[in-house]
């Protein structure tokens, strides 16, 4: 293989990966820093007047972990639009006798609990529960899991959790370069929601700011195509060359 062809190849591998980025789902949402994709529009399940028209429903999510010797395997659950992501260490909980296989939900709530006097709740609720199969008992919890919950643009504090008595705020660690996303120790089944102090606003973002998240992704993007370019261009060139100019015929 020639140095041009190893260009083209190397082109097209990282086009390919471009595309994947632009284009692929991701296992779990950005909670790290690195490259941000920027991401869709948030989902609303109720949403805001003004965003009505173009808004598309939540989307839900669900995972069967498998239990292998009275144990219960850990995983990983999801919803498809990757708005909220739930992780389970082996050992996080305990199933009754029995238990074939353990289904864990994830879904937003149409008619959530109020928020509490003095917080607004930022985007969606969500319900997360897990039970025992067959039979669907309830499962009890050993150790807290991993949270990470998107929140839409504006103001945001904390996420809490409605046990079905009240809202109680949680430590929450925030997504790192102002990606929209943060995360608990969640402590039990229940529904979880991001929230706001009441008429709170989100700081202002230069322009700066703004320009500096999305750099790195754009300027890798820019270097791929003008990567490709110089290949197509060479191997333009490279046939041109080996191409063998016509004789012309003698009289």
């Amino acid at each position: 293989m020639t140095r041009t062809q190893r260009a083209g190849v190397a082109a097209i591998a990282l086009g390919l990966a471009a595309a994947a980025l632009l284009h692929g789902r991701l296992s779990a949402p950005p909670v790290y820093d690195g490259i941000v994709v920027p991401p869709e529009p948030y989902r609303w399940e109720s949403p805001p007047p003004n965003l009505r028209a173009g808004n598309k429903p939540p989307q839900s999510g669900e995972a069967t972990l498998p239990v292998l010797n009275g144990q219960v395997a850990g995983g990983g659950v999801q919803t498809t639009d990757n708005q909220v992501v739930i992780y389970f260490g082996p050992g996080t909980f305990k199933a009754p006798a029995g238990t074939q296989t353990v289904k864990c939900t994830i879904a937003p709530d149409p008619n959530p609990p109020p928020a509490p006097p003095g917080v607004d709740i930022r985007g969606n609720v969500y319900r997360i529960g897990c039970v025992a199969q067959p039979g669907g008992a309830p499962v009890t919890l050993a150790s807290t899991y991993h949270l990470t919950l998107r929140f839409p643009p504006g103001a945001f504090k904390e996420i809490q959790v409605n046990d079905g008595s009240a809202w109680r705020a949680l430590t929450t660690l925030r997504s790192p370069g102002g990606d929209p996303y943060a995360s608990v120790n969640a402590p039990g089944f229940a529904e979880y929601a991001a929230t706001a102090p009441s008429g709170a606003t989100a700081p202002g973002e230069s322009i700066f700011t703004v320009l500096g998240r999305y750099a790195p992704f754009y300027g890798i993007l820019a270097f791929v195509i003008i990567f490709g370019i110089i290949a197509v261009v060479q191997e333009i060139r490279r046939r041109q060359r080996r191409t063998p100019t016509p004789k012309t015929r003698r009289r």
